[in-house]
């Protein structure tokens, strides 16, 4: 028999049969406040699971069922959720007591749809995650590794993405209104029709990147961005007056290009 305690009292919240968590059934479990620090909750089914300001740190959730759980304001550092099917589950403001990053693991995982917004995920990793319409807005992903990500329809609005690896990524309609891209790597990254508005894309490498449709507003540091040479201009994209005047020096022929414009 295994006892799941509250986080901070100490009190009982559940007993589960057996001597693992592995590939348990705890659909609909109120787990609210419980320690689970280092458990083992491989292939568990949690689907609805209410998981609110849990502790999960260094937990295992390969290949568990958490669709439509709440895990709001739990801590998530170090916790794997690989392969985890996660569709229209609530992550807001997860791992925010953690002081550094929280290098979550939830590569291969599929979020579509998921809230993360206000989260602290720096450092985490989402390679080849499956990750359509989240809402990743004011969220620390400082450092991720997002390669290979689907990122249909993301927002990722007024995030740090300081140093995030998008390469490979499909951003496809994703919004990035007053996000700070910089040094961020994008390189083979499909941009058809994502919005880049009062963001900051100095030192970000967008070699090989794709632009369809592709809006630039408001960018002050155009000029700084790496690989805009190599960068394949499928259709014709959209650039405003202001991110020329601010930070379009030095832009090459073939950028301009494809905005309908001619250097000067």
């Amino acid at each position: 028999m295994i006892t799941i305690h509250h986080r901070e009292t100490g009190a009982r919240l559940l007993e589960v049969a057996g001597d693992t968590l592995a590939g348990a059934h705890l659909d609909g479990a109120i787990l609210l406040y419980a320690d689970l620090r280092d458990a083992d909750l491989r292939g568990a089914d949690l689907r609805g699971a209410d998981l609110c300001q849990a502790d999960l740190r260094g937990a295992c959730f390969d290949g568990a069922r958490l669709a439509g759980a709440d895990i709001t304001l739990a801590n998530l550092a170090g916790a794997s959720f690989r392969d985890a099917r996660m569709a229209d589950a609530r992550l807001q403001a997860v791992s925010l007591g953690e002081p550094g990053p929280a290098r979550t693991n939830f590569q291969g995982a599929d979020l579509t749809r998921v809230t993360l917004k206000n989260s602290n995920l720096a450092e985490s990793v989402f390679t080849d995650a499956e990750m359509r319409r989240i809402d990743l807005t004011h969220v620390n992903l400082r450092g991720a590794h997002l390669s290979g990500a689907n990122l249909t329809e993301a927002n990722l609005s007024y995030s740090d993405l300081r140093g995030a690896d998008f390469g490979f990524a499909m951003l496809l309609s994703a919004l990035f209104n007053g996000a700070d891209l910089r040094e961020a790597v994008l390189r083979q990254a499909d941009l058809t029709f994502a919005t880049h508005n009062d963001v900051r894309l100095g030192g970000a490498d967008l070699t090989g990147a794709r632009l369809s449709r592709t809006v630039f507003a408001r960018i002050r540091d155009l000029s700084q961005v790496r690989g805009l040479e190599a960068v394949e201009y499928l259709h014709p994209s959209s650039i405003d007056v202001e991110s020329l005047r601010q930070g379009g020096e030095g832009l090459s022929t073939a950028f301009l290009a494809a905005f309908g414009l001619e250097s000067p």
